[in-house]
């Protein structure tokens, strides 16, 4: 009995786990590029322009 209790808890926070990385996946992000890391969030502005030759 204890058993089955056991693994329906294990059961339980591993589809916990897995409904939270969907979730995260699918939610929007404060970021500047699509990748949603927040590592790219460049002033674009402050960067000299290149001129094509």
């Amino acid at each position: 009995m204890i058993e089955n209790i056991i693994i329906g808890a294990i059961f339980l926070s591993a589809l916990a786990y897995l409904g939270n990385m969907v979730r995260k996946q699918f939610t929007a992000k404060n970021a500047g590029c699509a990748k949603g890391c927040g590592s790219c969030n460049v002033d674009f502005s402050k960067l000299p322009e290149v001129k094509e030759q």
